[in-house]
């Protein structure tokens, strides 16, 4: 898979079902509408033992006059568990949490699961 740094993905209702799209959907659906999701980058990412991608997302609050949820969620998305067939979280870091909370940004590290794919 390529460094996919120049696609970008809002959240929605993909019909794909690649780990990036879930990701995005699952978060969105966790920030409500008052916030945007944005899959900023996928890198491939491999141990000697395990293959996964690293996801780059971008997560900014839409509406003003809505309340943020992006410190609630910075404090709980590291052990949130997320609903990925055949794949796992690896690792969650916050990498940037705006001053005002307007705006966080996050490192997600899938696993493909050796277990369920027969690795």
């Amino acid at each position: 898979m390529p460094d996919r740094g120049h696609r970008k993905r809002k959240g929605s209702k993909h019909h794909r079902r690649d780990v990036g799209a879930m990701l995005i959907e699952q978060i969105a659906g966790i920030m409500g509408s008052g916030h945007t999701v944005t899959l900023e980058r996928e890198r491939l990412w491999a141990s000697i033992t395990l293959s996964g991608t690293r996801h780059s997302i971008a997560i900014s609050r839409s509406i003003q006059n809505e309340p943020s949820r992006l410190l609630p969620f910075a404090e709980k998305v590291a052990t949130h568990t997320f609903d990925l067939p055949g794949h796992f979280v690896a690792d969650v870091i916050v990498t940037d949490l705006g001053p005002h909370e307007d705006s966080m940004a996050l490192e997600i590290l899938t696993i493909v699961d050796p277990v369920v794919n027969g690795r």
